[in-house]
């Protein structure tokens, strides 16, 4: 009987992983400051496969970017992107669209083959669009980061990488982020 318990409960996880996806994130970007320095970033982040659209808002030195549905977003691949061009990423923001997801601090959600940690929040269910900001060292400011630290007894966000507190089968394959709500 557990047995079954456990294979209906995997089927019903599986499902709702399946329908959870990413809608949009606005990325700070550090370096803009012209029109051929956004059309350049926007050209860049267009050739991902999983971009549907991208918007550079100059005065906020903002990428306003849409993903395209139920494509599987690699957020490494948009930092690298901007990287390339010879800008550096200052933020990320993205909306999620969750389907009653369970959350409390430092969980971890496994999505695409990336592993999300949540950091510094409470117990909540998540449902419908929903922002993350991306809190990694790269995307905060170093007093943010510190600040952070210490709301998290977890070693993986201290040292940016999977730690003992993370290793299992999702975290080992992909990368591993850690978010805030």
């Amino acid at each position: 009987m557990g047995r079954i318990a456990l294979f209906i409960f995997s089927i019903v996880l599986a499902a709702t992983a399946a329908r959870a996806s990413f809608v949009s994130a606005d990325i700070g970007v550090n370096g803009l400051n012209c029109s051929m320095c956004a059309r350049g970033v926007e050209g860049s982040l267009k050739e991902l496969p999983f971009i549907d659209s991208v918007a550079i808002d100059l005065n906020k030195l903002i990428a306003h970017i849409t993903f395209k549905k139920d494509a599987k977003v690699s957020i490494e691949e948009i930092a690298a992107m901007i990287d390339d061009a010879g800008f550096s990423v200052r933020s990320i923001d993205a909306t999620f669209d969750f389907e009653n997801l369970a959350v409390a601090k430092d969980f971890h959600y496994p999505y695409g083959g990336d592993t999300y940690h949540f950091v510094g929040i409470t117990s909540q269910k998540l449902s419908g669009p929903v922002q993350l900001r991306f809190i990694d060292k790269p995307y905060v400011s170093k007093k943010e980061f510190a600040s952070l630290a210490k709301k998290t007894s977890f070693e993986c966000y201290k040292k940016g990488k999977a730690a003992s507190c993370c290793v299992d089968e999702h975290a080992a394959h992909g990368v591993l982020y850690h978010v805030t709500l």
